[in-house]
């Protein structure tokens, strides 16, 4: 069976290549510049350009999804790049793919070894303040003018992820730069704070230092025109914000949410975490999300999907509450502690979501601040899950819903 679908695989490959193929044409070296995809094949001077680029993609591109060990191995950039070239190189020579041709095409992604890399990024934002470097969870963070190769000004921060069974550069980035935006979304839930006050990016267009504690982040500039006034109102100001003290023990090694850095550790590891460790780890890279979002709008929907990433659960029955209601029920279990603040708790998070359905839907989209209460709520809830030896023996959401059904049930 297995020899079967290779065989299939290897002609459905073959297909895609001569389509793709046909849809080149030769052509004046003047016509090929002009034309969005081409090659030039300077030794016999001539030209090639395809036809339909949209189409010509859509092959390649289908080869790329149609073979998980590409897909999953490299980028899509990487591999079509290489398709493209073996494409062209056999039109140039006037052939085909035979399958003998197609199979060792495949070979390359499927018989490549692969290396344990290291990605290194610029980090700015944060501080350290102590020499460094600085291990949080699976992410390295020091000095850039300690590397052998310094990646950004003397002043300024790295941040690295170890990547293991790595076949693509391109593909590891990604990978990487995933895992920071990450690590960043998990500072943000860690610091709380939802004022504009906290900035942190990983790209060479770094926060300017003002000096070690404090950093430059942007200077606005605004009119405000009244009625016949000849002359506006002018508000021009330069945004001066605090670095974050990473090294600091209320982000290295917080006693509330310091839990995340190892799960987030062990999943990277592929190490055994339970469904609900995921959805509580995940749930806070989402509101960390919200926290660092500075439009409102995507705040509230993050707000949302944090919720029930944490809290969803579908028991496959006939006569279903609204999410909203569900939601609520779980939630006020978690972090309110008498009856009025659970009534308090939930009419307030079913006040976030109509909000968000107004967002979604196209209704009123006035936005009040009960999201960020909910928010401030949410981070309780996950440190309440994370800390309590209440919650010590849940390993999936419907362990959560059987202990708030047996409390409903004793009142």
């Amino acid at each position: 069976m297995a020899q079967k679908n290779k065989n299939e695989n290897t002609v459905d490959t073959k297909m895609l290549l001569d389509s793709a193929m046909d849809l080149i044409h030769e052509c004046s070296p003047h016509e090929a510049v002009h034309s969005k995809k081409f090659t030039i094949d300077t030794k016999n001077n001539k030209a090639y350009c395809v036809n339909d680029v949209i189409s010509f993609y859509i092959s390649l591109d289908s080869i790329y999804s149609g073979h998980k060990k590409i897909s999953s191995r490299f980028s899509r950039a990487t591999a079509l790049k290489i398709i493209e070239k073996a494409i062209f190189d056999k039109k140039v020579a006037g052939e085909y793919f035979s399958d003998t041709g197609t199979v060792e095409l495949l070979k390359v992604f499927t018989d490549a070894q692969p290396d344990d890399v290291k990605v290194i990024a610029p980090i700015s934002g944060i501080r350290i303040d102590s020499e460094g470097p600085l291990v949080i969870g699976p992410f390295e963070i020091g000095h850039s003018q300690s590397l052998k190769f310094p990646i950004s000004n003397d002043n300024e921060y790295y941040i690295s992820s170890a990547i293991k069974d790595s076949y693509d550069n391109e593909k590891s980035i990604a990978v990487a730069h995933d895992e920071f935006e990450e690590f960043i979304n998990l500072i943000f839930l860690i610091a709380g704070k939802k004022d504009n006050s906290v900035f942190i990016k990983t790209d060479l267009l770094s926060y300017r230092s003002m000096s070690h504690q404090q950093m430059y982040v942007d200077t606005t500039s605004y009119q405000v025109h009244k009625g016949k006034v000849d002359f506006p109102c002018a508000s021009i100001k330069n945004k001066i914000v605090e670095k974050l003290p990473v090294d600091n023990e209320f982000f290295a090694a917080n006693d509330k949410f310091n839990a995340l850095w190892d799960l987030y550790k062990k999943r990277k590891n592929k190490e055994r975490i339970s469904d609900f460790e995921s959805r509580i780890l995940n749930c806070s890279i989402s509101l960390g999300e919200a926290l660092k979002s500075q439009t409102e709008k995507n705040s509230v929907i993050h707000t949302c999907i944090a919720l029930e990433i944490l809290l969803s659960y579908d028991e496959g029955s006939l006569f279903q509450k609204s999410i909203g209601d569900r939601l609520a029920e779980t939630f006020v279990f978690i972090v309110a502690k008498d009856k009025e603040s659970r009534i308090q708790m939930g009419a307030l998070l079913k006040q976030v979501y109509r909000m968000r359905s107004a967002l979604v839907h196209g209704g009123n989209k006035e936005i009040d601040q009960s999201y960020v209460t909910i928010i401030q709520y949410s981070r309780a809830a996950i440190a309440e899950l994370l800390t309590s030896d209440k919650y010590k023996d849940v390993k999936k959401i419907g362990d959560l819903y059987d202990m708030v059904k047996s409390a409903q049930n004793s009142y």
